[in-house]
């Protein structure tokens, strides 16, 4: 094998391991997310200031998509604390009154 094969086989290696490393990630995120959505029923994570992805949907009823899509286009502040997206509890509460539909005052009419 010639150094030119070699260098293209070490690159093919190398890929090949950054996707399993990737997907690897993913899974332990998941997990971690999972673990916390778990905590939920506790006391103490209930009056937790700051609310994982899994805690966010859960108390709003919508999916991850939909609460990443927020955080995303910034309508919905994070925080990132190493690989873990946090939501503080008082921006969440800001975001949904914010968001509150006030129906017009038929009275008005």
């Amino acid at each position: 094998m010639n150094d030119r094969d070699s260098l293209a086989q070490l690159r093919r290696a190398l890929g090949n391991h950054h996707r399993a490393l990737e997907e690897l990630e993913s899974a332990v995120l998941e997990f971690e997310e999972t673990l916390e959505g778990k905590t939920l029923n506790r006391p103490e994570a209930r009056e937790s200031r700051l609310l994982s992805i899994p805690q966010v949907c859960e108390y709003l009823g919508m999916g991850k998509s939909w609460v990443y899509r927020r955080i995303h286009n910034q309508e919905l502040p994070s925080v990132r604390l190493g690989r873990t997206i946090k939501i503080k509890r008082s921006d969440l509460e800001q975001y949904l009154e914010a968001h509150r539909h006030h129906p017009a005052d038929s009275s008005q009419r």
